[in-house]
């Protein structure tokens, strides 16, 4: 196979099942699936049951339900992953069909890959949710008040503008062996906001790696739900960065090898 699709999931049953039905449409079919669950609910089974009989590779990893600690199911997903190039998105992001034909195409040797996501309004998410729909158009979102419809615009050749692009979590994918390299993501931030995924880009950029903007080719949809306030979270987690960013280490030991004591 030819890539690892990697996503974080927690108990949204409804926008995994969108995200299937989004895989089925792709225009390459050449992957395996790893659910990645950050709590240990049986919820998902149906959904992922439905898949494998369609004839699809989807690998379900679960752990208990211990506040947020994604960062260590995405440290096993990479040991699990059976593929070079492994992509990562969020349980809440539906996809183009063109997304994973794209990251592919676009993720280099040493370098990672940094998109971004459009946010769909509540009453289109709604149907995507349902199965009334599998990715919506341009003009649905405009007028159903999407936001960043923007990022639903699709070029044919690389985007060369804005290569400060900051890695999100959502939209992003590596060459395993440099994320062995980085010893994978940092169990240290147990909170959600900010953290997993800019110090994973932070860590990168150290040990070499170029980031390839791939805005307007990886195009995803992020479905509504409320936000929950998080400042409090977010000031912790850039603390902890901020520290770590001073210890100038591409490798985190907290990672997928624990080497604290050493």
């Amino acid at each position: 196979m030819k890539a690892s699709l990697i996503i974080s999931v927690y108990k949204d049953v409804e926008a995994l099942e969108a995200i299937l039905r989004s895989l089925e449409c792709q225009t390459e079919l050449d992957f395996e699936v790893i659910v990645a669950q950050d709590a240990k609910v049986n919820c998902f089974n149906e959904a992922i049951t439905a898949f494998i009989q369609k004839g699809y590779k989807i690998t379900l990893l679960q752990q208990e339900d211990d506040g947020f600690q994604k960062n260590k199911i995405l440290n096993r997903a990479i040991v699990a992953s059976t593929t070079e190039k492994l992509i990562f998105i969020d349980g809440d992001c539906v996809l183009h069909p063109a997304f994973i034909e794209k990251h592919l195409e676009c993720l280099k040797p040493n370098s990672f890959c940094a998109g971004k996501r459009v946010d769909v309004d509540q009453k289109t998410s709604l149907k995507m949710r349902k199965g009334e729909m599998v990715t919506p158009t341009f003009f649905q979102l405009l007028f159903n008040g999407s936001n960043r419809i923007e990022e639903t615009f699709r070029f044919l050749i690389p985007f060369k503008g804005n290569s400060k692009t900051s890695l999100l979590g959502c939209n992003m994918s590596w060459n395993k062996a440099d994320l062995i390299k980085l010893n994978g993501f940092d169990e240290d931030y147990v909170n959600p906001g900010y953290g997993e995924d800019v110090d994973i880009e932070f860590r990168a950029e150290l040990l070499g790696l170029q980031k390839i903007n791939t805005r307007y080719r990886t195009i995803q949809y992020h479905l509504f739900h409320e936000r929950p306030q998080r400042e409090d979270q977010v000031v912790l987690s850039h603390i902890l960065f901020c520290r770590k960013r001073e210890n100038g280490n591409y490798r985190c030991k907290n990672g997928i090898v624990k080497e604290q004591s050493k």
